[in-house]
């Protein structure tokens, strides 16, 4: 008979003689024993390039940063980078000028001036790394000192900008309407200027302009842009447009290059539905021009170099070049790039590389 004791029942049999926990993983003999032989695996700690590639960043010297991020499980952390242009072909953690690990995500890496890194964390914070210094170090100058460090925003910043025509100066935006305007040209990083509220609803994307560090706008889920004054000593914003039909969601935007006939006025916004609006600041509160790129995907970053605007798109991931000649004249598209696209980054004239998770990285040569 069998036996009637739940005791008996449940014993562990006397032929079950596991080895210790240590010796357990991959020991296929005791499969059952999930538990133990996931705590008797070690956790790889090392500096390494994780599967998720969210953030790049060229600086004049064709220098990159690249921030990959371990997204899996509980425990979250990042890497950051720095990589010559000999290397950009194959990146890896053994031919890099520099890295470092962070126990949190690096959400953004942006070069302000060329020895100048901004990194965005996961836990909020924004640092400020010098990257390369002689004096410091003269056998080995690629090193990294920290030169600051702030936890200005009440969530993770989702936005971050250097100012083209001041690179010492930068802003940053999170989703919850947080805005700050840094300066590190001293011995630190200060927050300048700052607003809380920049919009009702979500925000989603920001661009600044290349030849002032004047202004910057802002756009939201809700279909709302607006433009801001940095010179003012408290936040000041206007409306560049307001969706009342509540029928537009913008994802993202680009402000584009100064032009003989539209100087630097126009601004392109991205959507949910594959859109790129134009806005001239000149004559705000209406479209100029509405150009769908894709029917079946979502604009997710758009970036200007001279007069090729850049489309990417995520769900499906794809990119499509424009030459901006008065009118949208798409001359590339790529519809196999990335699992998930994040970022983007113009090496030259032609030449724009795209990172993500899957592919890593694609480079998207104009012709």
């Amino acid at each position: 008979m069998f036996p009637q004791k739940i005791s008996e029942l449940y014993r562990k049999p006397d032929s079950h003689q596991p080895p210790p926990n240590i010796e357990l993983a991959g020991n296929l003999e005791y499969p059952n024993l999930n538990a133990a032989d996931l705590s008797a695996r070690l956790e790889n700690l090392s500096i390494r390039l994780h599967s998720c590639w969210d953030s790049i960043s060229v600086n004049e010297h064709n220098h990159f940063a690249l921030a990959t991020n371990r997204r899996k499980g509980c425990e979250w952390w990042g890497v950051f980078f720095g990589h010559s242009e000999d290397n950009a072909k194959h990146m890896t953690e053994k031919n890099a000028d520099f890295k470092l690990q962070s126990t949190h995500t690096v959400n953004i890496v942006r070069y302000a001036e060329n020895n100048v890194l901004l990194a965005a964390l996961g836990d909020t914070k924004l640092q400020v790394w010098s990257t390369y210094s002689k004096v410091r170090n003269p056998v080995s100058p690629y090193c990294l000192f920290m030169i600051g460090e702030s936890a200005a925003h009440p969530s993770a910043i989702s936005h971050l900008s250097v100012f083209k025509a001041d690179q010492k100066m930068a802003v940053t935006a999170s989703p919850d309407g947080t805005i700050n305007i840094w300066n590190f040209a001293g011995a630190d990083l200060e927050s300048s200027y700052r607003t809380n509220y920049a919009h009702t609803d979500k925000l989603t994307g920001m661009a600044t302009p290349v030849s002032t560090c004047d202004q910057f706008v802002t756009c939201d889920r809700g279909g709302c842009a607006r433009i801001w004054d940095a010179r003012a000593v408290a936040p000041s914003s206007m409306t560049l447009y307001n969706d009342t039909t509540h029928m537009i969601s913008f994802t993202c935007a680009a402000w584009a290059g100064p032009t003989e006939l539209q100087g630097d006025n126009y601004i392109y916004f991205g959507d949910f539905d594959g859109n790129v609006h134009t806005i001239d600041i000149r004559v705000p509160k209406k479209f100029q021009e509405t150009m769908e790129y894709f029917d079946d995907s979502i604009i997710s970053q758009l970036s200007i170099n001279g007069p090729h605007l850049a489309v990417m798109s995520n769900q499906p991931a794809g990119v499509k070049i424009a030459k901006m000649n008065g009118s949208h004249e798409i001359i590339y598209t790529n519809k196999d790039t990335h699992d998930r696209l994040t970022d983007a980054v113009w090496t030259d004239a032609q030449t724009l590389l795209t990172i993500g998770h899957g592919r890593k990285m694609v480079k998207h040569i104009i012709p």
